[in-house]
């Protein structure tokens, strides 16, 4: 038996109310083919073919490629660029050919979209067309099964596009049809920014986000989203750098960047990725409504002038930093000016006259040694400058220790006063996670606080063996009870990468898996949920005591120096307690809880599986929270909780307190 007293009136310190959040990175088919809602893959024909080196500005005339798209029947298709529908969409398709040939969309990854009956779509393109003619979008199998169509009719426009926009409804369920764009008599014509969205997409928005992958985004009640960032900010060439600039504004006015995620070096079990592009249909306005959406605050990271330091490492010399540094000044106004602003008047343009409220910008990710300091102190004097009231957050390097760590360290005491928080990253095996659940106890308050931006709990040095089991997700849980514990310090914290789909990912582990019909947690994700949807205003004195003797600490106990990992904390207006409890043992453990306070009610949500278990698409919740009633029959008020904690678990209570 072990006893916890939990002492409510004396306070240790506060709990930041931003400590749990999500970050979003384009990797793993994220954005395009993932959250973002668009289902046609290469909807603009700007997929191309990439040069050999990265480091290299891609040619005026790329190679492009019919990416995604194919010929249906006798269809004659080229890529054209005389005249396009913008600068930013330079190429179109030309088709021409008898009745019913047309074309085919392939889908993201090839693996075409799922209907159900009765599903509506948005259908949209552009249309250049010399004579009246009609065409038919319809939803076809393999088989040449239908599974919807609608036919309308082209007004003659000369050379002038014009847009379309229709919807479309399932006539029937499949898990993989393929949409087409039939001619319903000969002809010829051009088209451009061809569109399918389900009309049902997160909060309802025109541009949105796949519901259920969003819905399990809001399901984490995240304080904060970072993005997009992550390795897509650097970028691997100048060209290839993420400019926020490029994914405002209507849709054909947003150039397509090619994902550096798609090069060789990142497939794993032989997978292939050229055809991962980005769209910016998910751009830095569509980001900051997801944030509103989801009640996060944004935590956009931007490029400092430095590509990635694990490749090339480009770097803008430091007389020629002011197109960046504008750049971070003009998405601030862009975020928070008025509408008389320059970049305010683009955001109320766009939809949303009010200011977003942005508060906090990441300076460069993952970068590190005196290159990128230099570069960051040139950053945050032109930005505090105009922007005091923006907390910045700087880096800390690659990794939680060694050189280039205490590069970032003898930075932050020498210069305390130049960063609200420094990013810190571990992506570290489950044991150093366990090891250093008391890393934060000592840190030094003066300096910057600490931003846990990403980390995971790797099970194998080999990605592709990498596994999201129950073994990693307990050594997080852990782990965040010690970050908990720090919480007046690190004040904020994600999991990463977020998203993956299932069977082209370039990393794993990630927190949620999907695929064309269904998405699902895995283990880490269920802790996140618990953590993040129980979290106080206040940690409180929690002192533990073993009343009979043990059994030798063994396995991950052994290696956290104790069985029982715990954090409690108060809500802001005392009438809640949230006890968080980490069973690290191979048997269950008696726990009894002493309150100087009475409990009225309480909730006990529980995660407990083999340490080698997960979660899949046909078996979605293996690892899953069981939540149950812990009030007395009678409802009698009490000052103490006995409870069984289940061999490797995570036990939450959520305690109301008379």
């Amino acid at each position: 038996m072990t006893n916890i007293t939990i002492n409510t009136s004396k306070v240790l310190n506060t709990v930041s109310p931003m400590l749990y959040g999500i970050f979003f990175e384009d990797i793993n088919y994220a954005g395009d083919g993932g959250l973002y809602g668009e289902l046609i893959a290469n909807r603009s024909f700007e997929y191309y073919e990439r040069e050999v080196n990265p480091a290299e500005k891609p040619a005026d005339s790329p190679n492009i490629r019919t990416m995604c798209w194919e010929a249906v029947g006798d269809c004659r298709f080229s890529i054209e660029r005389r005249f396009p529908l913008s600068k930013a969409h330079r190429h179109y398709a030309r088709l021409s050919g008898k009745a019913g040939t047309g074309l085919r969309n392939l889908g993201f990854c090839g693996e075409g979209l799922a209907v159900h009956e009765g599903q509506t779509f948005r259908f949209s393109c552009y249309v250049r067309n010399t004579s009246s003619m009609k065409l038919t979008v319809r939803f076809t199998d393999k088989s040449a099964n239908l599974y919807g169509s609608k036919t309308f009719s082209l007004v003659r426009g000369g050379r002038s596009w014009s847009k379309y926009k229709l919807t479309l409804t399932a006539t029937g369920s499949c898990s993989r049809v393929y949409p087409e764009i039939i001619l319903e008599s000969e002809g010829a014509l051009d088209l451009d920014l061809i569109s399918l969205f389900p009309t049902d997409t997160y909060h309802d928005r025109e541009n949105g986000m796949r519901r259920d992958i969003a819905e399990m985004l809001e399901g984490l009640h995240p304080a904060f989203m970072r993005f997009p960032g992550g390795c897509i900010v650097e970028g691997r060439s100048f060209e290839n750098m993420y400019c926020w600039k490029d994914t405002i504004g209507p849709l054909w006015d947003r150039r397509t960047n090619w994902n550096r995620w798609q090069m060789e070096e990142y497939q794993i079990n032989g997978q292939s990725s050229p055809d991962y592009f980005q769209s910016y249909g998910l751009g830095y306005y569509e980001y900051f409504c997801l944030c509103e959406d989801l009640g996060a605050k944004p935590v956009p990271v931007m490029n400092v002038g430095m590509t990635c330091q694990w490749h090339e490492a480009l770097l803008v010399d430091m007389d020629k930093l002011d197109k960046w540094i504008q750049d971070i000044l003009d998405l601030i106004e862009f975020a928070n000016g008025p509408e008389d602003s320059e970049w305010g008047r683009r955001r109320a343009e766009m939809g949303h006259p009010a200011p977003f409220g942005l508060e906090y910008i990441g300076i460069g990710n993952e970068q590190w040694g005196d290159v990128y300091f230099q570069r960051y102190e040139a950053f945050q004097r032109a930005i505090s400058k105009k922007h005091p009231e923006i907390k910045l957050i700087t880096c800390a390097g690659w990794t939680s220790e060694g050189e280039d760590f205490d590069t970032a360290c003898r930075w932050m005491n020498a210069n305390k006063d130049k960063a609200y928080a420094v990013d810190e990253h571990f992506y570290k095996s489950p044991e150093w996670f366990l090891e250093n659940i008391h890393r934060y106890d000592s840190y030094d308050r003066s300096l910057p606080k600490v931003f846990a931006g990403e980390y995971a709990a790797h099970t194998h040095g080999d990605t592709s063996r990498r596994t999201c089991n129950w073994y990693a997700a307990l050594c997080e849980a852990a782990f965040l009870t010690g970050l908990e514990k720090n919480a007046d310090h690190v004040v904020m914290s994600c999991y990463a990468p977020l998203l993956a789909r299932t069977g082209h990912q370039q990393w794993q582990p990630d927190l949620i898996w999907f695929d064309n019909e269904s998405v699902y947690g895995t283990p880490s994700y269920y802790v996140q949920q618990l953590f993040g949807n129980n979290v106080g205003a206040s940690l409180l004195e929690t002192v533990p005591e073993e009343t009979e003797s043990q059994a030798p600490l063994t396995g991950p106990a052994k290696l956290a120096g104790g069985a029982i990992q715990f954090s409690s904390t108060l809500s802001g207006d005392g009438k809640i307690l949230y006890v968080k409890l980490v069973n690290l043992a191979e048997t269950a453990m008696d726990v009894n809880l002493q309150i100087d306070r009475p409990v009225s009610s309480c909730s006990l949500h529980t995660l407990s599986a083999g340490l080698e278990d997960v979660n899949s698409h046909t078996n979605p919740r293996k690892v899953y929270p069981v939540t149950e009633s812990l009030s007395e029959p009678d409802g009698t008020e009490q000052n103490h909780l006995q409870l069984q904690l289940k061999k490797y678990s995570v036990t939450v209570l959520e305690c109301s307190l008379a």
